[in-house]
């Protein structure tokens, strides 16, 4: 059903306290209450990212009162469609879906003590994902250092010169823990297979997408942010040509994770265990807030926000509505 009625209300999430995991800065975006003409009300988040190209978030709002919304205000629109209808239903998504674990997610983590990763191994976790490609070779000497821990390696390198160099410099014993490399350069097919080839480590594709649909040669594995991507075709066209699947949140507000974990459990229901563990938690990332207080963690497993829909009923009832 088209959207009659639409209310905003903005947020600003500042960084967490924990400098190995906390944002860089603080994260803006709007929370979007709609109303449906079958007079059903649904939830979504708008979180662009200005920084890697998206149009600011004043005309992803504006594209709202349109017939040509913007890709990424389209997506919150058919979340919000999908909360509605379990709202009306009393139902919260996440019944009987199937658990989708998570990494642990740092991001300026060279500054993090050994101690950490200790309880990140202890805490169940198998998988920590590490930014690279700022200092390629003290970098990878710190991660040489943790050679010993039974943690795997998800390296993203956000498509930074100097992958190369980091490589050069790793230990072969870490080197045999790299569960993937996401985005070691802008993607090309002879590039991602020679590096894939000559390293043996399987390559994630998350930025830049190729315009043509896969198989992408040299990808092995598709990271997937429902926040921007529409990700249950992708997941299909990925799953069909054998390629591994990561769904991630986008460092946005609590009920965005949420989405995020919902698509990744529904995805697992559907392609079973085509789909990784996620990067479906955001400890430390932001200052706590009503919301993130919401979603609870055993270890690398995420316990859905409680509530109809996506959750967090009693906070979106609470919070102040602009009419759009």
């Amino acid at each position: 059903p088209p959207a009659v009625k639409i209310w905003t209300h903005h947020y600003t999430l500042q960084p967490g306290s924990d400098p190995a995991r906390a944002a860089r800065g603080p994260r803006h975006g709007a929370l979007l209450r709609i109303a449906f003409d079958d007079e059903t009300i649904g939830y979504a988040d708008l979180h662009p990212w200005e920084e890697f190209g998206h149009a600011p978030l004043t005309d992803h709002l504006a594209s709202l009162g349109t017939d040509k919304p913007t890709p990424l205000a389209n997506l919150a629109l058919r979340h919000a469609r999908t909360d509605a209808a379990a709202r009306r239903a009393g139902l919260s998504l996440f019944d009987g879906l199937p658990e989708v674990r998570s990494h642990a997610l740092f991001t300026d983590w060279t500054s993090a003590p050994r101690s950490t990763f200790e309880q990140c191994a202890a805490e169940g976790y198998t998988a920590a994902k590490l930014k690279i490609g700022h200092k390629p070779e003290s970098e990878a000497e710190a991660l040489n250092t943790l050679a010993d821990f039974p943690l795997r390696w998800r390296l993203d390198a956000n498509a930074s010169a100097q992958t190369e160099s980091f490589l050069a410099t790793l230990s072969p014993a870490v080197g045999t823990k790299i569960e993937f490399l996401e985005d070691p350069m802008p993607y090309e097919t002879s590039a991602w297979s020679s590096l894939s080839e000559r390293e043996q480590i399987p390559l994630a594709l998350d930025w830049e997408l190729p315009s043509t649909p896969p198989p992408w040669p040299g990808a092995q594995v598709l990271v997937i942010k429902p926040a921007w991507q529409d990700a249950f075709p992708l997941a299909l066209a990925a799953a069909h040509t054998g390629m591994q699947i990561v769904i991630t949140h986008s460092m946005d507000h609590s009920l965005g994770q949420s989405v995020a974990l919902w698509t990744a459990m529904r995805l697992r229901q559907r392609h079973g265990d085509v789909v990784l563990d996620g990067g479906l938690q955001a400890i430390g990332l932001c200052a706590p807030d009503e919301f993130s207080k919401q979603i609870c963690h055993r270890g690398p497993q995420t316990i859905p926000p409680p509530g109809t829909g996506f959750g967090f009923d009693e906070q979106l009832a609470a919070i102040e509505w602009k009419f759009l």
